[in-house]
């Protein structure tokens, strides 16, 4: 099947689930995935550093068109998850649909197509190809934030973010600076630890820890995982009506607010359990819980004991040739400085460059507002047959980042790909009232969460608003996306002969004998009655909400 031609840019695990549907969903087989990495596996491939791995139950972190019975551990390491992504890319038929080591510079539309501009990583080479649809699935977590301290760039040691880690660097008997303490710095420093000759950790604010959840599965686990009917669906099931009720304690209602200070009087005793009663007195948050992302302690707290490692709670002055000047002029030297500063998710898309319809960047129109926004955190006005997984505000900050995937890939598989391929309509954007709506309404709902308490955290732009966590349940996300409401979009093009492609596309794996039925049955109705088709065409688009 040729059709329309996609282009999906990043090969993560949001590529993955949308080549996935593409494929083996709608039959649909015309679309190349680029990447700038060496293989398929977005963030996983770029983050290796020393005890990286998922804190969401792997049982929930992972395909649902692809349950894996042999997961070794509740919380699977960097190799493990990366190994199994690979693995669904083998087992799906897709890597050939890959072009790796192809970066994505921007796109523009232009003539009704997308030019997406691309930089060939091994060749040095500038190339462009032409798409239908464009499909961003670059994620929020593609882009390191790199620090801009005074006097960084005179540092004569080594300088790496955990998402470059240099594996050249042996790190064995040096002097390590740890800058930042979220989720890659509590896993990071307690794995280094043993072999450093000293950690010092730069932070300027405090982290909600709680006790890490992991359980190591033994072979009669993995028995039940594969052969038990159900079991692992159940145990997938479980976890996430588990985990999703956590948003429950993220509202402003005094109900919510009870269980959160519940669940911070836990965390609390836990810190104070584990920590260096030396810590005690800055090491727990002043702010809610929930503010930033919790932390589910990897053996963090109990690592800062070690005589080796130092927690200074305070920010950089300066950097010199040899070391660090802390805000409050302590000075010390090191070989190495690790930035465990995260990434920069509420910048999407950067530095892709990105022109709409009207010769606008995507970034420009962004800024005009109050950063970046999409009607349900995939579709853009003024970017027609565009969509983004993992947008705006489509982070479940309590649940599973690929469930909200899932749920964004079946949308735009309704809303745009189905559309298209159907010959419903060759172009498709959505209104920008019904965006502006949208965003306005969303807002409304975070102002109530804990995730606008004033804590510096990754969800909030530079512009105050919340552009990356969705407010509520995960499962409201499915809610609001599984009936689209076509009247929020402006749709132009195809044909009035579009239902008859719709069945004609739908029974493409059926026997020949019922497509030489259908094939002598439009024959004959078009001879007899040429106006008919098209009338029951009109009829059908109007039952359903369409405009033709």
């Amino acid at each position: 099947m040729a059709g329309p031609k996609v282009i999906i840019i990043g090969g993560g695990v949001g590529a993955i689930a949308m080549a996935h549907t593409l494929k083996w969903k709608l039959g649909f087989t015309n679309f190349e995935i680029y990447d700038k990495r060496e293989r398929p596996g977005g963030t996983w491939v770029a983050n290796t550093y020393p005890g990286c791995g998922s804190d969401v139950p792997i049982h929930l972190y992972s395909f649902s068109f692809n349950l894996n019975p042999d997961w070794t551990q509740a919380l699977a390491d960097q190799e493990e998850i990366l190994n199994y992504i690979e693995s669904t890319v083998d087992k799906f038929q897709l890597r050939r649909h890959f072009n790796l080591q192809k970066e994505c510079r921007g796109a523009e539309w232009k003539s009704g197509q997308w030019k997406v501009n691309f930089y060939d990583v091994k060749t040095g080479r500038e190339f462009s190809e032409k798409c239908d649809i464009l499909l961003s699935a670059v994620g929020g977590f593609s882009q390191p934030r790199e620090p801009n301290f005074p006097g960084l760039e005179k540092f004569r040691g080594e300088v790496f973010h955990t998402a470059e880690w240099n594996h050249d660097f042996d790190y064995t008997n040096k002097r390590i600076a740890v800058i930042g303490n979220g989720c890659s710095a509590a896993q990071v420093v307690p794995s280094i630890a043993p072999k450093v000759k000293q950690i010092t950790q730069y932070a300027r604010s405090a982290q909600w820890y709680h006790p890490r959840p992991n359980k190591v599965f033994t072979s009669w686990n993995k028995f039940c995982f594969r052969y038990l009917p159900f079991w692992q669906r159940w145990r997938r099931l479980d976890l996430f009506l588990k985990t999703d009720q956590l948003a429950s304690v993220y509202g402003s209602d005094e109900g919510q607010v009870s269980q959160r200070l519940a669940l911070e009087e836990e965390a609390k005793r836990y810190i104070y359990s584990q920590a260096p009663k030396e810590y005690h007195s800055f090491i727990v948050p002043k702010f809610p819980l929930g503010c930033k992302r919790r932390i589910y302690d990897p053996g963090y707290l109990a690592c800062l004991h070690r005589p080796n490692v130092a927690l200074l709670p305070e920010g950089i002055k300066q950097v010199t040739e040899t070391g660090i000047v802390s805000e409050t002029g302590k000075e010390e030297d090191f070989d190495a400085i690790i930035l465990a500063t995260g990434f920069s998710v509420t910048s999407f898309l950067t530095p892709m460059r990105i022109v709409g319809k009207t010769g606008q960047t995507l970034e420009d129109q962004w800024d005009q507002h109050r950063g970046a926004q999409a009607y349900m955190g995939t579709f853009v006005h003024n970017h027609p047959n565009f969509a983004i997984l993992f947008g705006p505000n489509t982070f479940p900050a309590f649940n599973s980042v690929i469930y909200a995937i899932e749920v964004q890939v079946d949308y735009i598989a309704n809303v745009l790909m189905k559309p298209v391929l159907d010959g419903y309509a060759t172009v498709i954007e959505v209104d920008p009232k019904a965006e502006e709506k949208f965003i306005t309404d969303l807002d409304k709902v975070l102002e109530e969460t804990v995730f606008s308490a004033g804590c510096s955290n990754w969800y909030i732009n530079k512009a105050g608003r919340n552009s990356a966590a969705w407010p509520g349940l995960a499962v409201t996300f499915w809610k609001a996306t599984i009936f689209p409401r076509w009247k929020d979009f402006n749709m132009n093009g195809g044909s009035v002969w579009w239902p008859l492609r719709k069945a004609g596309r739908q029974i493409s794996g059926s026997s020949s004998a019922i497509v030489v039925a259908l094939l002598v049955a439009i024959a004959w109705g078009s001879w007899t009655a040429p106006g008919l088709l098209q009338e029951s065409a009109m009829r059908v688009a109007s039952l359903v909400n369409l405009k033709l």
